[in-house]
């Protein structure tokens, strides 16, 4: 081969066997492999393809001198491994970029980490390692960790489901291994783990991400001091001492979760925000929501107007909760966030806002004009009464101009022999979905005809499950009805729309003939 380009051959052989895979691909494995013994030019290429992302350690075994045993579910070695031995294993193992240590592999014979821990060449074992995603709980492999963690090492994942002594001690004596690690995820931790967790994330200078449970205040001051954050996500069971805490990054995406309201209210006291983007998670309810929540969010923001977007989880209600009118959020309950004037998307859509009324949905939409993502109340199958009407959708939709989604729990239906026209300015055919959650409805006709008129381009849907109280099983039967009207009076309107365009054309051309 005269003329080359080693890149545009790479990407020819990832096409055949992507080493993104999710899955192993045999058919495009073998092809690659051929290639690779085809001709000098391809053999770099196409092994690097090939290395590229393990599964297993299997394959670095294998090349080495290793065979299967105990009709093929093991991968061991059965001889001792030699210079030589050692030499294919790290030409190979070099180009290893993404390793996965799954569950099945808790299989494996603990001697294959034993020797790859005698690994006698100088640098790391896996020198070009990216990513990790240590996701088996043995608990004996944990010690093992460290050998896989190099300086190249930037994402790093690991999916404990209990810990031990061994775990922790493996855990927090990461940072040095792995000093330049930016994506950090630690699924299943819990107290347990906090103080392994949080002396490595102290260790790590250049994190964007970090994804973990339960982390102490120093190591919480420590990720919010970074420059390079862009997301931190923990969960905390207590309140801050005295100090102030400080979140000033700008750019970063912050996600708390605690057990309740109450007690993420309790967490906020001695927090102070200057981000743009806040996701708060709560796995219960109180008895009562607290009713200065959002005055003290309010207070925690340094500059409120500045928040772009800002996310409201409570969890899985039970059942009986639908119909509890101590955890519905109230106008004056919300009223601070008036103050959050630069609001593009909000999500208040797991919490009940059924005694939201359209005024004040009118001054939410007036004071945040930008909003382009609008949840309250969607995602719940809510059985107390809502406030809001169609009047309060529609001067929404007339100050609110770029909203592309928009999901409201409201009362749809309509009074008998009364008549309702939408306005004409608050037609929002830039909105894709509209989601009504539970929202009650009397006149399927009416309604569609209504929403076919305000939502020209958008899907709606609800959030009625067929295994559905009593009491929703009408709205159920409704909504459905209306899904299937929906498309049907679109296109009659824009047909409709259409002739008219067509018939006033022709009539202005042919008043300037005359």
């Amino acid at each position: 081969m005269h003329f080359w380009i080693p890149e545009v051959v790479q990407l020819i052989f990832e096409y055949v066997y992507d080493p993104d895979r999710t899955k192993e691909d045999s058919e495009g494995c073998v092809t690659v492999a051929s290639l690779a013994r085809t001709c000098r030019a391809f053999r770099d290429p196409a092994l690097d393809v090939l290395w590229a992302q393990l599964h297993s350690l299997d394959a670095l075994v294998l090349c080495s001198g290793g065979t299967r045993v105990n009709d093929n579910s093991q991968v061991v070695w059965e001889r001792p491994l030699y210079d030589a031995d050692w030499r294919v294993l790290a030409s190979y193992a070099k180009r290893v970029h993404t390793l996965t240590v799954s569950p099945e592999s808790d299989t494996w014979d603990i001697s294959t980490m034993h020797i790859l821990n005698c690994f006698p060449l100088p640098g790391a074992l896996l020198p070009s390692l990216t990513e990790l995603n240590w996701l088996s709980d043995r608990e004996d492999f944990f010690p093992f960790l460290h050998c896989f963690c190099g300086s190249m090492l930037k994402t790093l994942t690991l999916s404990p489901v209990a810990w031990s002594v061994r775990k922790c001690v493996a855990i927090a004596s990461l940072a040095p291994s792995c000093s330049f690690l930016e994506h950090f995820s630690c699924f299943g931790a819990d107290d347990s783990s906090m103080q392994a967790i949080s002396e490595a994330v102290v260790g790590w200078k250049k994190l964007e991400v970090s994804e973990a449970g339960p982390v102490s205040e120093r190591a919480l001051k420590h990720a919010a001091s970074l420059h390079t954050l862009q997301t931190l996500r923990f969960s905390t069971s207590s309140e801050l001492t005295s100090d102030i805490l400080e979140f000033c990054s700008p750019v970063a995406s912050i996600e708390i979760a605690a057990l309740t309201p109450l007690s993420l209210q309790a967490f906020m006291q001695n927090v102070r925000f200057s981000i743009q983007h806040l996701d708060l998670r709560c796995s219960l309810y109180d008895d009562v929501f607290p009713h200065l929540f959002f005055a003290h969010l309010k207070a925690c923001m340094v500059h409120p107007e500045k928040l772009k977007q800002l996310s409201l989880f409570a969890g899985t209600t039970p059942q009986e909760d639908t119909s509890n009118e101590s955890i519905v959020l109230t106008s004056l309950m919300l009223h601070p966030l008036l103050s959050f004037k630069g609001l593009e998307h909000l999500d208040l859509g797991h919490s009940c806002t059924a005694h939201m009324d359209d005024a004040f949905l009118s001054k939410l939409a007036l004071s945040c004009p930008g909003l382009k993502e609008l949840y309250l109340g969607d995602q719940k199958a809510w059985l107390i009464a809502p406030l809001l009407t169609f009047d309060g959708v529609t001067s929404l939709l007339k100050h609110c101009r770029q909203l592309l989604s928009l999901g409201v729990f409201f009362n749809a239906t309509f009074e008998s022999n009364v008549a309702y026209t939408a306005p004409v300015d608050a037609i929002s055919s830039q909105i894709k979905n509209f989601l009504v959650g539970a929202s009650p409805i009397n006149e399927p006709v009416k309604v569609t005809a209504v929403l076919s008129f305000l939502f020209p381009s958008a899907c709606i849907s609800h959030c009625i499950p067929k295994e559905s109280p009593e009491q929703l099983q009408g709205r159920l039967k409704k909504w459905g009805s209306v899904d299937k009207m929906f498309g049907i009076f679109v296109a009659a309107r824009k047909q409709s729309w259409e002739q008219g365009w067509a018939e006033g054309k022709a009539t202005v051309e042919k008043i300037a003939m005359v």
